[in-house]
């Protein structure tokens, strides 16, 4: 019974390491383009086609532009404007100097596409922005702020890596203490 329950230590790491993996890509996901708040308009160029999210990056502690503009992604050759999709569980990675936060996805072929600062938000980031304008009354320093186009990744992903993990760890740590606790 002892070797049955010492199988979860090579299970567990393997299960550990996996999920390790997909935590780690999903923290640092592709960057394709980025640009300042300030500039209000840019060009990318994707190169294949796919999911893809953007990212508000700037000083972490600091007031933050969410809210105060909408964004716009038209295909150049076409001319067409690309749906975004909002993020309601929004997916953050924090140093300890900056932070970024995904707003929208949206589903992209090769090709150059613009992005644009329309100053059109949609209603929940706009309540956001006027409870932190009450809070904070400070002008926000949009210098301190940029827009990031990254490969997107799926938040249940990121969940089921978490629990995968999780359970890695519990598993190697059940295989190897519980045939010493049950001689």
């Amino acid at each position: 019974m002892n070797y049955l329950f010492l199988l979860l230590i090579p299970i567990g790491i393997t299960l550990a390491v996996i999920s390790g993996k997909h935590i780690f890509r999903s923290a640092t996901a592709e960057m394709v383009y980025e640009m300042p708040c300030s500039k209000g308009e840019g060009v990318f160029r994707i190169s294949e086609k796919g999911n893809y999210g953007i990212w508000i990056s700037g000083k972490l502690f600091s007031k933050s532009p969410v809210g105060d503009f909408g964004f716009n992604v038209i295909n150049q050759q076409t001319g067409n404007k690309i749906p975004l999709s909002l993020i309601l569980m929004r997916t953050s990675v924090n140093g300890f100097k900056t932070a970024r936060l995904e707003l929208y996805s949206f589903y992209a072929e090769e090709g150059t596409y613009v992005i644009s600062l329309d100053g059109e938000s949609n209603a929940f980031d706009k309540g956001i922005a006027a409870v932190r304008n009450t809070i904070i009354q400070k002008p926000i320093d949009y210098s301190l702020y940029s827009v990031q186009i990254r490969k997107h990744s799926p938040v249940y992903v990121l969940f089921l890596s978490i629990f995968g993990l999780i359970f890695g760890i519990m598993a190697t740590l059940s295989g190897i203490v519980l045939p010493i606790v049950l001689k």
